[in-house]
């Protein structure tokens, strides 16, 4: 077995946990926020009866078996705090089994027997979302090994995205829209000619509209991609904030976009179509401008 899952421990472990536990189930798997509140269950496979916890331990941990103890003992105490919550979740479905998702081999067999006896606990609180037959086991990340295999390969070859061209109105129309201003007027800075900052500020806004649905259509594709797509927008976007106090001109506009794209394709580009990569370059650069308050200084002519 390969180890990757190595390069997941904490949130991260959760996140993927539910992508592969929706490769695994399909739409039998239901994942649960902690938005609502924290349940002691990160996703539930309703037909199956099974309930879902990841623990992704950090490799710095110097009592992995505590840990692993405290985790079982915390959550499956939530359960009963939670209880009409979770039933509220589950309908007249009752959980047969709470499996523990941990992200390395189990650190030692005591931890079985551990899990034994809370099981026994959790059905003497006779609560109404529990099965009589119910199990408490702990999973290792062989258990998750064939949908990786799977993720990998599909993450691996080369993302398109396909959407529909979206319709965007001419320049007469789009310079009523809320965000045409708030574009020209960063363009009005760079150029003294009304007629060019405008004809840049409807090209760029004319991306914004027509690429933007290619964005929502990865994050709800591909939840994993999109994040790394977010991580490296949010860093441009703090260094072009700070790189636009310079005095304005095309070649500062210029120099972002360039650094903005190569960004994008240093860590996406080998892994997106053509297409796909094109319309993120053009929907996150009019995004930047649009969202960004960027403060470049117009220049002062020589006295």
């Amino acid at each position: 077995m390969s180890l990757w899952y190595l390069d997941y421990n904490g949130d991260s472990w959760e996140g993927i946990c539910n992508v592969l536990l929706g490769t695994k189930y399909g739409t039998d798997y239901q994942p649960i926020g902690d938005k609502g509140g924290d349940l002691g269950l990160d996703g539930l496979n309703l037909r199956a009866g099974t309930a879902y916890q990841a623990y992704g331990q950090e490799p710095d941990n110097k009592d992995p078996v505590s840990g692993v103890r405290k985790k079982i003992g915390t959550d499956l105490k939530k359960l009963q705090l939670n209880e009409s919550d979770i039933a509220a979740i589950i309908g007249s479905k009752k959980i047969r089994s709470w499996a523990l998702l941990l992200n390395k081999e189990i650190p030692h067999n005591d931890l079985h027997r551990y899990a034994k006896q809370k099981e026994t606990e959790v059905k003497s609180w006779d609560l109404s979302i529990i099965d009589p037959d119910f199990q408490v086991c702990i999973q290792t990340p062989s258990f998750l090994e064939t949908e990786w295999l799977e993720y990998r390969k599909r993450r691996d070859d080369r993302i398109e995205v396909t959407v529909e061209d979206q319709p965007v109105p001419g320049l007469a129309v789009l310079q009523q829209h809320e965000n045409f201003k708030l574009v020209y007027e960063k363009f009005r800075v760079i150029t003294d000619n009304d007629e060019e900052a405008e004809q840049l500020a409807y090209f760029e806004l004319k991306n914004f509209l027509e690429n933007s649905i290619q964005l929502s259509e990865i994050q709800r594709r591909e939840p994993d991609f999109f994040s790394q797509i977010e991580e490296i927008r949010s860093d441009i976007e703090n260094d072009a904030e700070q790189g636009s106090i310079a005095v304005g001109s095309w070649n500062s506009f210029s120099h972002v976009k360039t650094t903005l794209e190569a960004r994008l394709n240093a860590v996406v580009g080998s892994r997106l179509g053509t297409k796909t990569l094109s319309r993120i370059r053009k929907y996150t650069i009019a995004d930047w401008l649009v969202r960004c308050p960027l403060r470049f200084k117009r220049k002062r002519s020589l006295q």
